[in-house]
């Protein structure tokens, strides 16, 4: 199989623990995007990362990126999963996915039309409910075929 290599969207707190997250499992990070180029130059630098993107656009663009993780506000999310898929990009997206269950099945449809990989990070795998929740899409009662155990997805 071959290397992941990602690009984060999203320079605070999320960005760096999703880039300390992936540099202990071994996939490159390509990049990061703050809010400004200002931001995703400090961000960079601080995070020892090799470039720091000026425009969601430039992410989506960059051939080198397979993976676009999405550490941005809840409201952002719906249309920049939506964007990184329609270039062709695997999606992990911090919780929510999107803002409604129309927008979320949305993202399932267009992930699945253009067969690429989306995730839904959750922090409270051990909680009693992700739990059932997590029991309930195995049995097939419930789920969104977004979410899914990828390569470097640990399962929740």
């Amino acid at each position: 199989m071959a290397q992941l290599r990602a690009a984060i969207v999203g320079a605070g707190f999320m960005g760096g623990a999703h880039t300390e997250a992936l540099r202990r499992i071994g996939v490159e990070i390509r990049g990061i995007l703050g809010m400004d180029l200002a931001e995703s130059q400090s961000a960079a630098r601080r995070l020892g990362l090799p470039h720091a993107y000026q425009s969601f656009d430039e992410v989506c663009d960059d051939k080198s990126v397979d993976v676009v993780h999405l550490c941005t506000p809840n409201y952002l999310h719906h249309i920049q999963a939506q964007d990184a898929l329609l270039a062709g990009k695997h999606v992990l997206c911090e919780k929510p996915l999107a803002m409604d269950s129309q927008e979320g099945a949305e993202l399932v449809e267009l992930a699945r039309q253009k067969r690429l990989a989306g995730a839904v990070n959750y922090n409270l795998r051990y909680y009693p409910m992700c739990q059932e929740a997590r029991a309930r899409l195995q049995a097939g009662e419930i789920g969104e075929p977004l979410i899914i155990h990828g390569a470097y997805c640990q399962d929740w």
